[in-house]
């Protein structure tokens, strides 16, 4: 029992959490600027959006590892990780299933049980907490978007799953930590989360990469599928400079310039990936790593630093 659980958690990728809960909190950050801050239904509502992030990432690793099964991919020792997949979304992301630390059947049926146990919190928040009439609408929303990434309309399948996870990871979290505070739906969320939805939505792009072959195997239409390498690197740089402009739209909010200074930690680590484009390091597969890995910190960097950015306009 305690192998599976820990392969379980394995298979979640602990770490990825952040893409979802610091996004959530900079929502509540943002509330918090306009003195509305409730830290009971803050607590509950990130519990509740952890067993629905564990919910889609473990179910999405179940449905692409089966269907790869199921074309007949063989996996294998690889270094430490177990997997024939080299892309830096997916390197060591079967080993638990690989392993057989866990099933399928009981990673598919812990997921769903997060699913199910996120419920009684967001029926806590809307009853109990008071935190908006939309409340309810954004619990099953989440929870329908999330589910719908890798089964049922199976969105990832078919050149939507960039565009779910940039808007579920970087509007819908941003938009439901700020509503839960204020109760209040207001553009100025939407205005806040625009520059890492788009980071977001680039990030999918460039993690596909590696995984054109396998991902075409399974039936997988992502957009790199779709249209291929050189046209997604080639999309880089526009969607990087739309989503850096899109900071300027911050300022009619009353942030003031000067703490826009916090934004040079996630720039660095995007001119470093967009340098790295531009050299043709894309083109190897230690490079495209390289790419993916200072993408994903310039990414993951933008909410943290917005919080900073917020933080800083109370002083």
């Amino acid at each position: 029992m305690l192998q599976e659980f820990k392969g379980w958690w394995e298979l979640a990728g602990l770490p990825k959490f952040v893409t979802t809960l610091v996004p959530f909190l900079l929502g509540a950050v943002v509330a918090w600027t306009e003195k509305h801050m409730d830290v009971l239904a803050l607590i509950i509502s990130l519990a509740a959006l952890f067993l629905m992030t564990a919910f889609c990432f473990v179910l999405n690793a179940c449905s692409v590892y089966s269907d790869l099964r199921r074309r007949g991919v063989s996996f294998r020792s690889r270094g430490h990780g177990l997997a024939d997949l080299f892309s830096t979304a997916a390197s060591g992301r079967f080993d638990a299933l690989v392993s057989g630390k866990i099933s399928v059947e009981k990673a598919t049926l812990g997921a769903y049980l997060c699913a199910l146990l996120s419920v009684p919190l967001i029926l806590i928040l809307h009853f109990w907490l008071r935190t908006g009439q939309l409340t309810l609408v954004l619990g099953a929303f989440g929870l329908f978007l999330m589910f719908s990434y890798s089964r049922g309309p199976k969105l990832s399948y078919h050149g939507l799953g960039e565009a779910a996870l940039a808007f579920g990871v970087g509007w819908f979290t941003v938009f439901s930590g700020y509503y839960l505070q204020t109760h209040e739906v207001s553009l100025k969320p939407t205005l806040v989360a625009l520059p890492f939805m788009i980071e977001a939505f680039k990030l999918k792009l460039l993690r596909e990469l590696p995984d054109i072959h396998l991902d075409s195997l399974i039936g997988r239409r992502t957009l790199a599928v779709r249209f291929g390498k050189e046209k997604i690197v080639k999309a880089c740089m526009p969607l990087t400079s739309l989503a850096w402009l899109s900071f300027l739209l911050l300022l009619p909010l009353g942030v003031r310039p000067f703490s826009l200074v916090v934004l040079a930690a996630p720039g660095y680590f995007t001119l470093k990936s967009l340098i790295s484009i531009k050299k043709g390091l894309w083109q190897t597969e230690e490079g495209l790593e390289q790419v993916c890995k200072d993408a994903f910190t310039g990414m993951i960097l933008i909410p943290f630093a917005l919080i900073g950015v917020f933080a800083l306009n109370t002083i």
